[in-house]
């Protein structure tokens, strides 16, 4: 693999870490829009169960109320009836409807009373149950994002090591490619310097061979002429 062949792998896998590291945080920030909307949740079903409490509460003062109003009255009509003979007088149909409907009125209070407190408590620990379920999922939610966001710091941790990794892989290989550059620079530089001392010998050499022809030329041409005489 060439250097450029790593620089660009390099820049590949830095491009898929931004776009991995992008993902999960924004996995994370879904994560913390819906635990603070399970909080908002909970704090709201919370102030309901606060204002139902209060208001069961303000009921059941009512009912009480009403209720030690009507039995005052029972005693009082029983008072009455009891100072104005000294014996038992006979009760009047009409009293005695009264009382029978005033008997009634407050059994059927106090059923509703006990229907309400049981609604009520039915609805408070139903309330209660979400609440804890909603704290739990919450919980979770947040161990969640916890071990979440360790895996992206261990990721990003690990990517950046090896990034750092790689670029000191190819800082080392751009060295040994520099050293062998100036290498060969300087193996370049010493084969000109050497061709250039061979083409001054050549040069020599042939001036040597054209004077050792001219030489030859002269000794023929004095041996022609010592043939002559």
């Amino acid at each position: 693999m060439t250097p450029a062949e790593r620089e660009e792998a390099l820049e590949r896998r830095e491009a898929n870490a931004a776009l991995l590291q992008a993902k999960l945080e924004k996995d994370r920030a879904a994560l913390e829009a819906e635990i603070a909307a399970s909080a908002a949740a909970a704090k709201a079903a919370s102030s309901i169960s606060r204002a139902l409490q209060s208001d069961a509460a303000k009921r059941l003062k009512d009912l009480e109320a009403e209720c030690a109003q009507l039995e005052a009255k029972l005693a009082r009509l029983k008072g009455d009836f009891a100072k104005a003979s000294p014996a038992p007088p006979e009760e009047s149909p009409s009293e005695k409807a009264a009382v029978e409907a005033a008997k009634a009125q407050l059994a059927s209070d106090r059923a509703a009373f006990e229907a309400e407190r049981a609604a009520f408590a039915r609805e408070a620990e139903a309330g209660q149950a979400k609440l804890k379920a909603e704290a739990k999922a919450l919980a979770d939610l947040r161990a969640k994002l916890v071990t979440i966001r360790s895996e992206i710091e261990a990721g990003v941790k690990a990517r950046e090591a090896e990034v750092h990794r790689k670029e000191a892989g190819l800082e080392a290989e751009r060295a040994k490619l520099q050293a062998s550059a100036t290498a060969l620079a300087r193996t370049e530089a010493q084969l000109s310097e050497q061709r250039a001392k061979m083409e001054g010998q050549l040069a020599a050499l042939a001036a040597k061979e054209v004077m050792y022809e001219e030489r030859h030329r002269q000794l023929q041409e004095n041996m022609k002429n010592f043939v002559r005489t």
